[in-house]
């Protein structure tokens, strides 16, 4: 059993895949590189993950 991608749910067959982001998520690097900017934690546009009531 290994973890998943946060963002793509792909399986990671090997640990090493792992890219762990400041804000906690666990993702491959290609999803990583697409989360920088909406990061929650540094990203510069990452007021756009927010919702709004």
């Amino acid at each position: 059993m290994g973890t998943r991608c946060t963002l793509c749910r792909h399986r990671f067959p090997d640990y090493t895949l792992q890219e762990w982001c400041e804000c906690g998520w666990c993702m491959d690097e290609n999803c990583k590189r697409n989360h920088e900017p909406f990061c929650p934690a540094h990203g510069e546009d990452r007021w756009i993950g927010t919702v709004e009531f």
